[in-house]
């Protein structure tokens, strides 16, 4: 039983030093039709459109840093990135509908977020595909380092 019990224990500890598992329990997804995730943390290779486990660092109140979010990563440095009221539009391609009902959370207007800015060195700019969605189009860029893991939907 102590070696079944020790192989137990390795393997958990094995798993948690290599993946994360995610848990949507939000109404609205960000993904829609995804309630969980497996984040491998050893594939950080990024790729346009694939879907990421992002640590989040200043955007409180709404999250803790340090609260890990799951969303598409949309654009990279040196793109061009458009928030309007038609949408997000990066490099010219419209990557998210339009719609900003989360400025009423944080008391601003849709239009404070409004702008057009091109990813400097270590921005990367990450979104859901609902307009809920909180990510990049209320608080900017990401760097690298926050970009914990490649994410694969699981549900």
């Amino acid at each position: 039983m102590a070696v079944l019990a020790a192989i137990g224990i390795g393997a958990m500890e094995w798993f948690k030093a290599n993946y994360v598992l995610g848990i949507d329990e939000q109404i609205v997804k960000c993904i829609p039709g995804v309630d969980y995730v497996i984040g491998d943390l050893d594939d950080r290779e990024l790729v346009r459109g694939g879907v990421f486990i992002v640590e989040s660092k200043g955007i409180e109140p709404l999250f803790d840093d340090g609260t890990l979010l799951v969303k598409f990563l949309r654009a990279f440095p040196g793109d061009t990135v458009k928030v309007s009221e038609n949408g997000v539009f990066v490099n010219g391609t419209k990557v998210a509908g339009a719609g900003l009902p989360n400025a009423e959370k944080l008391g601003r207007k849709p239009e404070d977020f409004y702008g057009e800015k091109v990813l400097g060195d270590d921005e990367f700019w990450i979104l859901g595909t609902t307009p809920e969605s909180f990510d990049s189009r209320y608080w900017g860029s990401v760097s690298y380092e926050q970009i914990k893991a490649r994410a694969y939907p699981l549900i």
